[in-house]
């Protein structure tokens, strides 16, 4: 079976929650495929949950409003909008899929890390750009 390790292209999927038991804010929330620890300050606290894990494995998180863009770095999925009326919600992420990464993938993965949060971006993800 295929694990995280670094520079594998991974494809994840969520669900999330009010509780840990309740998956009830979404059946199934989009989910986000990328290249394992690209990021430029090393991996990211999400990245480290991740690690070592293959595919088929879940993993649940207890994501905190404030903390998110910290939580998260460069990865920056969608789910912003899962915090409108509440301060923390739980993730369960789930590895669908583990593969060794193409060399042209890695370098696209991190020309488009670099252009996302350079000079004059203005996706409103709070980049910093």
């Amino acid at each position: 079976m295929n694990k995280v390790e670094n520079l594998t292209q991974i494809t994840l999927s969520f669900q999330a929650g009010t509780t840990r038991e309740s998956m009830d804010l979404t059946p199934k929330y989009p989910g986000l495929k990328f290249i394992f620890g690209i990021g430029s300050e090393g991996m990211t606290a999400f990245e480290c949950e991740l690690e070592d894990k293959a595919e088929g494995e879940e993993v649940l998180l207890h994501l905190k409003k404030e903390t998110f863009h910290d939580f998260f770095e460069h990865l920056n999925p969608t789910l912003m909008d899962l915090f409108d009326d509440r301060d923390d919600i739980y993730l369960k992420v789930k590895i669908i899929a583990v593969a060794v990464a193409e060399n042209r993938e890695i370098v696209k993965a991190m020309a488009e890390k670099s252009a996302h949060g350079g000079l004059g971006c203005d996706c409103g993800c709070g980049c910093g750009g």
